[in-house]
C-alpha cells in the first residue's frame, strides 16, 4: 500500500470534529450525529462532551448546535480540509512520479 492509501484510511481528530460541527450547524439529534459521522457511540460521546466542554456546540430539546466559538473553528476546519486535500494530491504526484519505472 502506498503512503497516501495509509494516511487516507484514517481520518484524523480534526476530520472528525469537523463532520460534528458541520452537522450541528442547523441542529442536529445524537442518532443523527452518529450515523452521519460513523462513529462509535462511545467515541461520538466523548467528541460531544468535550466540544461542549471546550464551548463549541450546546444542547437543547436533543438537537446539538453550534457556538459562536464552534462556527470560527468550523470556518477553520474547512480551510484545513482543502489544504489536505491539496496536500494529498501533491502526494499522489510525487507517488506517481517516484514509482515510475
Amino acid at each position: 500500500m502506498t503512503f497516501l492509501g495509509k494516511i487516507l484510511r484514517k481520518r484524523d481528530k480534526y476530520i472528525i470534529i469537523y463532520d460534528i460541527l458541520s452537522q450541528c450547524e442547523n441542529g442536529a439529534l445524537k442518532i443523527w450525529l452518529l450515523h452521519r459521522t460513523r462513529l462509535s457511540y462511545e467515541l461520538l460521546n466523548k467528541f460531544v462532551t468535550e466540544m461542549m466542554d471546550k464551548g463549541l456546540i450546546w444542547e437543547d430539546d436533543g438537537k446539538y448546535y453550534l457556538t459562536e466559538k464552534g462556527e470560527e473553528l468550523l470556518e477553520t476546519l474547512e480551510e484545513y480540509r482543502r489544504k489536505r486535500k491539496e496536500l494529498y494530491k501533491i502526494i499522489s504526484r510525487i507517488e506517481e512520479i517516484y514509482n515510475e519505472d
